[in-house]
C-alpha cells in the first residue's frame, strides 16, 4: 500500500469518526430541545388554568388573601373573647375547707323554691359530689382545683333552672373524671414491668379548654324547659347542651278523650246504688247539649315532662395566666415583709 492510499485513509477514518461525533451531537440537541418545548408547553398549560380560575394568581389576589388572613384573625379574636367571657378563676383552698364549702353550698342549692315541699330539691341531695358532700371523704389536694371548676358548673346550672321554673332536680351524674388505666411496659430485667408516667393536670392545660360534663335528670313544665334552653343560650358561661330527651309523665290527650270515664262505664255496677248513679249520668248526658268534639290542651297546666339533659360547661382558660401573675406577686409580698419587719425592728433597737 502506498503513501498516497494510506493518507486518503487516514481522511477518511477522521472524516467518519467526525460525522458521528457531529450526527450525535445534533441528536442530543433536538432531544433537549424537545424536552424543553415539552416542558414549555406544560407551564403554558397549567398557567391557561390558573389564569381562567376564579381567583386570578397575581398581585391584586394575593393582597385579598392577605387582607382575608388578617380579618379571620380579626375574627378569631374576638369569637375568643366571646366564647371566654364566663371564664373563672378559683383561689387557694384546703381539702377540709372545700369539704365545709360544698356542704354550705349544697344546703343553699337545696333550699332553692321548687316542687318538692316548696324545695326543687329532696333532702341529702348530694348534686353529683356524693362522696364529698353526704358522704366521709376529703378530696385530694391535686383535685381540687378541677372539683372547684366542676362544682361551679353544677352550681350554676343548677340555679338556672331553678330559676326557669323547674319543679324538681331528680338527679346530677358527673361524667368519669377517673385517671386513664396506666399500661405496663416490659423492663429490661425479667418478671418486673415498667409503668408509663401519668400526665398532670397542668401538662394537659396545654391541649385545650377544661371541660365539665355532667347529666342533670329533672322533672319541669314545658314552659320551664323552653325558658331554661334560653337560658343557656344566653348564658355568659360557655354552656353546651349536647343531648336531651323527655317524656310526659301522664298522658294528657287521653285524658282529655275521656280515657278514664271509659274505663268507669265499662266496669259492671254493683247493687241498686250503682245502677241508679249509672241512669242518673246518662240523664245528665241527654240533657247536656251536644259539644265540638274538639280537644284543647294549655302547656300552663299540662302535665310535668321527666327531662334527660347532658352538658358540657367549657373554661378556656383565659385568666389562668393572669391569675398566675397574680399569685406570682403575692409571694413576692409575702417574701419581702419579713426584710421589711426585720429593718423596722433594728430601727426600734437603734
Amino acid at each position: 500500500m502506498n503513501k498516497s492510499k494510506i493518507i486518503l485513509a487516514s481522511i477518511g477514518g477522521v472524516t467518519l469518526v467526525a460525522s458521528l461525533v457531529l450526527a450525535y451531537l445534533i441528536w442530543s440537541a433536538l432531544a433537549d430541545k424537545s424536552e424543553k418545548i415539552g416542558d414549555l408547553e406544560s407551564a403554558v398549560a397549567t398557567a391557561d388554568k390558573l389564569s381562567r380560575l376564579p381567583v386570578y394568581p397575581g398581585p391584586e389576589a394575593i393582597k385579598a388573601l392577605k387582607e382575608n388572613a388578617e380579618t379571620y384573625e380579626t375574627w378569631r379574636e374576638d369569637a375568643v373573647k366571646i366564647a371566654s367571657a364566663g371564664d373563672m378563676t378559683f383561689e387557694a383552698t384546703t381539702p377540709p375547707a372545700f369539704k365545709a364549702f360544698l356542704v354550705d353550698e349544697a344546703r343553699r342549692l337545696s333550699s332553692l323554691p321548687g316542687a318538692v315541699e316548696g324545695r326543687i330539691v329532696k333532702d341529702d341531695f348530694p348534686f353529683g359530689f356524693k362522696d364529698y358532700i353526704t358522704g366521709g371523704v376529703l378530696p385530694a389536694q391535686d383535685d381540687l382545683a378541677r372539683l372547684q371548676r366542676e362544682w361551679h358548673d353544677v352550681s350554676t346550672v343548677i340555679e338556672t333552672l331553678a330559676k326557669c321554673g323547674v319543679s324538681e332536680i331528680v338527679d346530677v351524674v358527673m361524667a368519669s373524671s377517673a385517671a386513664p388505666v396506666q399500661e405496663e411496659a416490659p423492663s429490661g430485667k425479667k418478671g418486673k414491668k415498667a409503668k408509663k408516667p401519668v400526665k398532670t393536670d397542668e401538662e394537659e392545660s396545654d391541649k385545650g379548654p377544661a371541660v365539665t360534663s355532667f347529666i342533670v335528670n329533672f322533672r319541669t313544665r314545658p314552659i320551664g324547659l323552653v325558658n331554661a334552653i334560653n337560658s343557656f343560650i344566653t348564658s355568659s358561661r360557655f354552656i353546651v347542651v349536647d343531648d336531651f330527651s323527655f317524656v310526659r309523665e301522664k298522658d294528657d290527650l287521653a285524658e282529655a278523650l275521656g280515657g278514664d270515664g271509659k274505663k268507669q262505664q265499662d266496669a259492671p255496677a254493683r247493687g241498686r246504688r250503682g245502677r241508679r248513679g249509672r241512669s242518673a249520668e246518662e240523664d245528665v248526658q241527654q240533657e247536656e247539649p251536644a259539644k265540638d268534639s274538639g280537644v284543647v290542651t294549655d302547656p300552663m297546666s299540662a302535665s310535668l315532662l321527666r327531662v334527660s339533659m347532658s352538658f358540657s360547661v367549657y373554661d378556656f382558660r383565659s385568666l389562668e395566666g393572669v391569675a398566675a401573675g397574680a399569685a406570682g406577686q403575692v409571694e413576692a409580698q409575702t417574701e419581702d415583709k419579713p426584710e421589711e419587719k426585720a429593718e423596722e425592728k433594728s430601727e426600734e433597737a437603734k
